[in-house]
């Protein structure tokens, strides 16, 4: 089985977010994620062809974001958006006390949570990454199953209707056996 892909990224001259970032990747990699972070080397403004690939080769997008959102990370937003078209796996976390920092369209391609950390209650913020997440995939596996269901009822539908249609054409041909015999 495949490893699940996760890119973490935060906003560049964020010290906070990107220590964040940097632990997490460490903590995802040891957990048995494959873990990306941008590649920050040769520009903290143009999204390169090195950090796009890695976005690419994601399945979620994380982000603890705690400042102005900088053009590079709306740009690996968007790209990710492109890439996995799933809003439920890009996940935004903002500061409850700083609120929601990430404006205009920008905010249709992600999902916002808030981490509010006089009342540490982590476990609650995680169960609801968790379920939005399994949520979406629960209901597309709900929606499959519902059409693999209504693709059978027509095939019996179907198989009934035709069993009819021989079962008259049947008793015509017994009767007309019968009519000939007088």
């Amino acid at each position: 089985m495949e490893s699940t892909t996760v890119f973490v990224t935060y906003n560049p001259g964020n010290s906070q977010e990107q220590t964040i970032a940097a632990r997490l990747h460490t903590i995802g990699a040891v957990s048995g994620f494959r873990m990306y972070m941008p590649d920050r080397f040769n520009s903290e403004t143009v999204l390169d062809n090195e950090t796009k690939r890695r976005i690419n080769q994601s399945d979620y997008v994380v982000m603890f974001s705690m400042g102005k959102l900088s053009t590079i990370v709306k740009h690996e937003i968007e790209t990710a958006f492109k890439h996995i078209g799933d809003k439920s796996k890009i996940i935004i976390i903002y500061d409850k006390h700083k609120g929601k920092n990430l404006k205009s369209e920008i905010t249709n391609y992600f999902t916002p949570f808030y981490f509010d950390k006089y009342h540490n209650k982590q476990d609650e913020l995680l169960k609801a990454v968790i379920n939005t997440i399994f949520h979406k995939e629960k209901n597309e596996i709900i929606n499959k199953q519902e059409g693999v269901i209504r693709k059978l009822n027509k095939e019996i539908s179907d198989a009934s209707a035709i069993s009819a249609l021989l079962g008259v054409g049947l008793g015509l041909l017994i009767l007309g056996v019968l009519g000939s015999r007088r």
